[in-house]
């Protein structure tokens, strides 16, 4: 028996059309009278709603209101003279779905062409429901016309599958349904096809999971569409139009059929509170509106504790439709055709046989008699490539076996001994563990993973729940390992150096697996790691191995993303952490498959580059021994060389000599083709009072900006620089600031558009005269910034935390913050500095969904570390500046 899903709000069943009808002496015929009419029914449905009434009551409620009123409209604009003319209800309208927000969707139908006259009235009647602010939804069609474009639109032939009569010739109505009936082209078996088709089309746009953050209660797999799927091919070929109807024909069991409802109606609830809160036709349940929502249905306790489990409510129900619709499409097809796919049978083993393209049991006790085959069904389909899936008769056993059980598969011997047998191929790992996934069977293995089974994930950077990122990540991992895109020639290399590749899946799987339980998730994670292995009977050195990877997961990273990776100080500090080669492989080809598994737009080019700075860097520390004094100096000199190389029109005691103004660090910080650049703009630039901007455009990472000046203007700072790109709306990445002997300023700043693309050359002009326009017009202020219309609603809360970091060298402080994202936030933090007499040497700025995790380098006005004193005044203003007075303050030193 499955355990039922019960929300707070319990639902009262009653006959609200009897017992509470909407009465109104309103005169709907009139614009303003029509249009607080709907306002008054709409408030009464919300009070129902609020007030605990079944939503299928709703529905019935809001459908029947609205037929009245089309009824009167239709005889007040005179089409009821008008002869065969009838209008009808159809799609959700149709089947009496009407939701708070549901569109209205009419079909006004004759036997024969409409006169001119006859052709106003209409126009007249649909312009004056649109004028009263409906969503409507409108065709006028002959019979002869709706048969056309039945045989021409699926969608056309399935919303005519469900209709119901509103006002005009019932006879019409009737006759249409016929003619559609006795002469459509549309057949079962073609019908059929196209609509599992276009469910997996949808499915594939939703990326094929029900586990998204922000699932789309209509549309996402498991969602309402896949109910109205089974009802309308059930519908085309046997007429069964109702649930009712499908377990009265055998294609849902009484136990399937009370599951299907219980489901459907979680998702009705969710989908009618989502309307109450939002009051628009937004099925989308985002992550502002979830608070509310679970509010409204009744959760109680913290917000994120209400969020989290209305959120597993819903998954449950979303993924037991999803199941149910799987079994249901495929008794609907034997019914029809007789077989699934091709008729040909293949023994697999004693217990398991191939029918078509789906795995089925020899045996209906071959789960219950020995529980280990619940794992070995899926150990089997990773060897059998052509096997896309479970039969349902072998997906209603496990089902049911996986539903009786009392203890976790991990207790039984045989069952880990299959289960490492899956983790040691990553092949058929990748394959298996996400089928195993959706059909619980994960749930069952372990604990620690039905923990974090539809656990939200509070941020704007994962798309999806904690334990369906962590499936794409183990995905991942084959999908990079094999993809033949030169983009990811890297981490094929790098994967293919790893001597145990199935240390990598473990890591992979166990990697976020103490989420939600408080806490550093990647500590605790490390240690529930040391268990799994040590239960699994891995080796010594491949329990700690995977213990490190997942205590380590986020390292690489936090060193790449926030971290001056051109300084050999990082390199070394990371190179010391990550130990050898092998630790460093590990650890790339994971974070890699981690941030791919977040969202579509994580990883992008310009990641890429710095992760492979960062791996090819350490890999270099690893093999030569970490970099000391005199290899910097060494370093500098080679890449000098280099870039001599680049230039050959100038004289090479001219560029020594410039060269000679600068520190080693600088050569080492740069390319040898950037120090080409720099070089060559600078020592042809003979303007004493107007500093050089030039810009380079880089494709795949953004934008370069160069500023030389030779004035010590100290206007021309961070601080401005940030303020004038807010003000032009463009994202910062990275910066740096240098100052040479003689004084002089080199500042690069790495940047983008707020799409993330590359700057027109227009724009760059633009830039470049607002940079030397604004520095004599303006001071920098946070209050001239004006980026009150960027401001978006804030979905979570974010404590601003600022972090004073260790430098081993002593020549500068480095700062991390970490805060909210918010409009503008880099020309704050910049503006600040620049009021307390901060200069910034570096800055890598990291943006992670509403996360913003920014690292600087800075010193004070003589060019020294900041003092103990200067360092809490620092972050005195920063905290006022970064975060409202009402928010909890954290440092860290």
């Amino acid at each position: 028996m499955y355990t039922s899903i019960n929300l707070p709000r319990t639902q009262k069943v009653v006959n609200l059309l009897q017992e509470q009808p909407f009465t109104s002496d309103l005169d709907i015929t009139t614009l303003k009278s029509g249009r607080e009419y709907l306002a008054q029914l709409e408030e009464q449905l919300v009070k129902f709603f609020d007030d605990s009434y079944a939503v299928s009551s709703l529905l019935e409620y809001r459908t029947y209101y609205f037929d009245r009123m089309l009824q009167k409209l239709f005889v007040h604009f005179g089409l009821d003279t008008v002869p065969t003319l009838t209008l009808l209800a159809v799609g959700g309208y149709g089947r009496r779905e009407l939701f708070l927000k549901s569109d209205i969707d009419i079909l006004v139908v004759s036997k024969d062409p409409l006169s001119p006259e006859a052709q106003e009235k209409v126009s007249a009647f649909i312009s004056y429901l649109w004028d009263l602010k409906l969503d409507i939804g409108s065709s006028v069609r002959t019979i002869a016309e709706c048969l056309e474009n039945v045989n021409a639109d699926l969608t056309i032939c399935t919303n005519l599958l469900e209709t119901h009569f509103i006002c005009g010739h019932q006879e019409i109505y009737e006759l249409l349904l016929k003619t559609i009936h006795d002469d459509s082209t549309w057949n079962t078996k073609r019908f059929f096809h196209a609509k599992v088709a276009e469910e997996l089309e949808r499915h594939h746009a939703y990326k094929d999971t029900a586990y998204s953050l922000e699932p789309d209660l209509k549309q996402n797999p498991g969602g309402i569409r896949d109910i109205h799927v089974m009802q309308w091919i059930a519908n085309f070929h046997f007429q069964a139009r109702t649930a009712e109807d499908m377990l009265s024909l055998g294609f849902l069991s009484p136990e399937e059929y009370e599951e299907l409802i219980e489901s459907r109606d979680v998702l009705y609830q969710v989908r009618y509170a989502l309307h109450v809160c939002n009051r628009k036709e937004d099925n989308r349940l985002t992550l502002d509106y979830q608070p509310s929502v679970a509010e409204r249905l009744g959760y109680s306790g913290t917000t994120n504790v209400c969020v989290e489990n209305m959120m597993r409510d819903l998954y449950r129900s979303l993924r037991r439709i999803r199941e149910l619709n799987s079994m249901t499409l495929q008794l609907e097809v034997l019914r029809i055709t007789g077989h699934l796919g091709d008729e040909e049978t293949q023994f697999l083993s004693n217990d398991f046989l191939r029918r078509g393209p789906l795995i089925d049991v020899t045996s209906p006790d071959v789960f219950e008699n020995n529980k280990s085959k619940m794992l070995e069904i899926f150990f089997m389909m990773s060897k059998y490539p052509e096997v896309v899936g479970l039969h349902v008769n072998c997906l209603r056993l496990l089902r049911r076996t996986r539903r009786s059980l009392s203890n976790y598969l991990v207790e039984i011997p045989e069952c880990r001994a299959i289960f490492k047998s899956i983790l040691e191929n990553p092949q058929a790992a990748c394959m298996a563990l996400p089928l195993m996934h959706e059909h619980r069977i994960l749930s069952a293995y372990m604990q620690s993973w039905e923990k974090i089974e539809g656990l939200s994930q509070f941020d704007m950077f994962h798309t999806f729940t904690v334990d369906e990122h962590t499936v794409r990540v183990i995905k991942n991992i084959d999908l990079l390992a094999r993809s033949p895109d030169n983009a990811h020639s890297l981490f094929k290399h790098v994967y293919n150096q790893i001597s145990n590749p199935e240390i990598l899946i473990v890591a992979a799987l166990m990697h976020d697996i103490a989420k939600g339980q408080g806490g550093h998730h990647a500590q605790l994670g490390a240690g529930e790691a040391l268990y799994f292995c040590q239960l699994h009977k891995y080796t010594l050195y491949q329990t700690r191995l995977v213990s490190w990877l997942v205590y380590n997961h986020l390292l690489m990273s936090a060193t790449a993303l926030r971290r001056d990776i051109n300084d050999p100080q990082v390199v070394n500090e990371f190179s010391k952490q990550v130990q050898d080669e092998e630790h460093l492989n590990l650890l790339y080809c994971l974070s890699v498959a981690d941030i791919n598994a977040t969202n579509d737009h994580e990883w992008n080019s310009w990641k890429d580059q710095v992760f492979k700075q960062l791996y090819f860097s350490t890999r270099q520390a690893l093999r030569h021994g970490l970099e000391m004094p005199h290899d910097i100096k060494l370093h500098a000199h080679e890449n000098q060389q280099i870039a001599l190389s680049y230039i050959h029109d100038l004289s090479e005691q001219d560029v020594r000599t410039y060269w000679s103004y600068f520190k080693p660090n600088y050569f080492i910080y740069y390319t040898p083709f950037e120090l080409a650049w720099h070089t060559r703009n600078i020592l042809t630039y003979h303007e004493e009072h107007k500093p050089l901007i030039l810009f380079a455009q880089h494709p795949d990472t953004g934008t370069e900006m160069l500023i030389y000046i030779k004035e010590n203007d100290k206007r021309f700072n961070f601080g401005y620089l940030a303020y004038i790109m807010a003000k032009k709306r463009l994202n910062i990445q990275s910066s740096q600031f240098i100052r040479n002997k003689l004084n002089h300023s080199l500042f690069t700043i790495k940047f983008q558009s707020q799409k993330g693309t590359c700057i027109d050359n227009d724009r760059l002009h633009s830039i470049r005269l607002a940079l030397l326009q604004g520095i004599n017009e303006e001071e920098p202020s946070i209050e001239r910034l004006n980026l009150d219309k960027d401001k978006k609603p804030k979905v979570f809360k974010l404590p601003t935390v600022i972090n004073y970091l260790e430098d081993q060298q002593k020549e500068s402080t480095n700062l991390e913050i970490s805060t909210l994202d918010q409009p503008g936030l880099l020309a704050k933090i910049g503006i600040t500095f620049g009021n307390y007499g901060i200069f910034v040497r570096s800055a890598r700025i990291t943006t992670t969904g509403e996360r913003a995790d920014d690292f600087f380098s800075i010193t004070d006005k003589q060019g020294r570390p900041l003092s103990e004193r200067n360092k809490d005044r620092l972050a005195k203003a920063l905290y006022q500046v970064l975060m409202p007075q009402s928010e909890d303050k954290a440092a860290g030193a």
